[in-house]
């Protein structure tokens, strides 16, 4: 009984921790004011702030500590660091520019992403779904190109800094918590530098006001969903968390479409249902493959 709680708790968090990032483009929105370059380096010093009461109250600083002291650990947390702040520049700008149909598109693409650099860096093996997955993608890629006259960038860009983002964090075995608090302080003197320019070119925007709190809550929007996710993670399967994954791009597809008027050519549908069609095979595989082990 104790365990279904605990995985009806864990559904719930990570549905509600989805739904959040599905909804991030309104949030975004409200600060199309500012440059995303100015965003992100408040995202960067209000989440290292934020992380470091968490960790100081929580005990866990001597953690943090312990990981700075390996200097190749240290090395590869700058990098994620980088990975991770590009990875968040590109989707705000994307936000702001009205491309989020390509966002969403580049989250859709992230998991096959993850399988593929899995192959090529890991030398994991793919299964013959995968490999029919891999090549709809690049279809569908194809017909992106075909249709937009060139590469489409951001749809590209989001899941390839994201995905060598979980494939270094992975291989690191960091604790998410300290780890984010480190790679982000690692790179907040480049968020400061960022923001010195800002402020000397006339276009700093953050005040002691309601758009300030505003601006502050960075922090608080990149931080709590990770600390629900991972609470989701201990509770749930991953092939559980692998579904729900799919509500934030398709939460961000409705809200481009829907609620900002961004329009989807028929070529750009029609890339969108090759993806999807990649992912239901690569879901369906994985449900016969686990029903099969199962009766045997």
């Amino acid at each position: 009984m104790q365990d279904k709680n605990q995985t009806k708790i864990g559904f719930i968090y990570g549905l509600l921790v989805f739904m959040i990032w599905g909804v991030f483009p309104i949030y975004f929105k409200q600060l199309s004011a500012l440059s995303a370059t100015e965003i992100v380096a408040h995202r960067i010093i209000w989440s290292v702030l934020l992380l470091f009461l968490l960790l100081k109250f929580g005990r866990k600083l001597g953690a943090a500590e312990k990981i700075l002291s390996n200097k190749k650990t240290t090395f590869w947390l700058f990098v994620t660091g980088l990975l991770i702040a590009a990875n968040w520049w590109i989707y705000v700008y994307a936000v702001n520019i009205g491309k989020i149909v390509e966002t969403s598109l580049g989250y859709f693409i992230n998991p096959l992403v993850n399988m593929l650099l899995g192959v090529l860096i890991l030398k994991e093996k793919l299964s013959r779904a995968g490999k029919f997955a891999i090549a709809i993608v690049f279809v569908a890629i194809g017909v992106q190109i075909y249709d937009a006259g060139g590469l489409p960038i951001i749809s590209i860009i989001l899941p390839i800094t994201f995905g060598f983002y979980s494939l270094i964090r992975k291989r690191l075995s960091v604790p998410s918590l300290e780890g984010l608090f480190v790679e982000t302080a690692l790179i907040a003197p480049i968020a400061l530098v960022a923001l010195f320019f800002v402020a000397a070119s006339g276009q700093n925007h953050f005040s002691f006001s309601w758009f300030g709190l505003l601006i502050a809550l960075c922090g608080p929007a990149t931080v709590v969903p990770l600390l629900l996710f991972n609470s989701a993670a201990t509770r749930l399967n991953l092939s559980t968390i692998g579904y729900l994954q799919y509500i934030s791009p398709s939460m961000q597809l409705l809200l481009a479409v829907f609620y900002y008027g961004e329009q989807i050519s028929a070529l750009k549908a029609l890339s969108f249902l090759l993806i999807w069609s990649a992912l239901a095979v690569v879901s369906f595989s994985a449900i016969y493959s686990k029903k099969s082990k199962i009766s045997v």
